[in-house]
């Protein structure tokens, strides 16, 4: 089934690369969204093709910059709270086309870090950076189809960290508190795992601060071809 679901994702990626063509002027529209009381947040994230890149540091919920070629559709952004939870919906606009080249779709979305977010992300292609070390994550999950992620997990954690990662074909590289417990489950097809600071047992590695530590970050890495980078700092 892996082996088959990478051929799948191969052959998409070459569809969409064999479809690009000129999509228009570029534009930039921005969007601010107002956490409306909301002490919790669950964030899901939906990009079919482009670059991606969510960070902290948002005096809103959310504020987020969207550039894109004029006759793509922007994305959809919807937003409700039901009690005391607040759920933000970001995604690639039904019917609109995934293409790459010259039709740039990069978003770029900072969230409030003072709001315990549980954080999901699904790429299909593309760049996706996560600079989440001034993001108060609950949880992670993160669905990558082709292309290459950045993770930043560093900064200070009060509670215990669950991420989940489920790759296709590309590289990632998982940047993580040395002072903080972490242990990273591999598997799947990769073809490589560099992770020279870490303990290994079988597709388990440690850090020196595993089971020392108050909290600890535990990820659950599965993937189709590709490298891992695993580093402390």
């Amino acid at each position: 089934m892996r082996h088959k679901r990478v051929w799948i994702i191969l052959g998409c990626a070459a569809l969409v690369l064999a479809g690009c063509e000129n999509m228009g002027d570029l534009t930039t529209d921005s969007k601010t969204i107002e956490a409306a009381g909301a002490e919790a947040v669950e964030v899901n994230i939906k990009m079919g093709a482009g670059e991606l890149r969510v960070a902290g540091g948002a005096q809103a919920l959310m504020e987020a910059d969207f550039t894109y070629r004029t006759r793509r559709r922007p994305p959809e952004v919807d937003y409700h709270v039901a009690g005391s939870k607040g759920f933000l919906t970001v995604r690639h606009r039904r019917g609109g086309t995934v293409v790459f080249g010259s039709s740039k779709n990069d978003w770029d979305i900072r969230l409030n870090g003072g709001i315990p977010a549980d954080l999901k992300v699904n790429m299909g292609a593309g760049e996706s950076r996560l600079d989440l070390a001034d993001v108060d994550l609950r949880s992670l999950t993160v669905d990558m189809g082709v292309g290459e992620l950045k993770l930043d997990l560093r900064g200070k954690h009060e509670r215990h960290l669950e991420v989940s990662i489920d790759g296709g074909v590309g590289s990632g590289t998982i940047y993580l508190p040395r002072e903080i417990g972490a242990r990273v489950r591999v598997d799947g097809g990769i073809g490589s795992v560099d992770a020279h600071e870490f303990s290994k047992n079988g597709h388990v590695y440690t850090n020196d601060a595993y089971g020392k530590s108050a909290v600890t970050i535990d990820i659950s890495i599965d993937a189709g071809i590709g490298s891992i980078d695993l580093r402390l700092d």
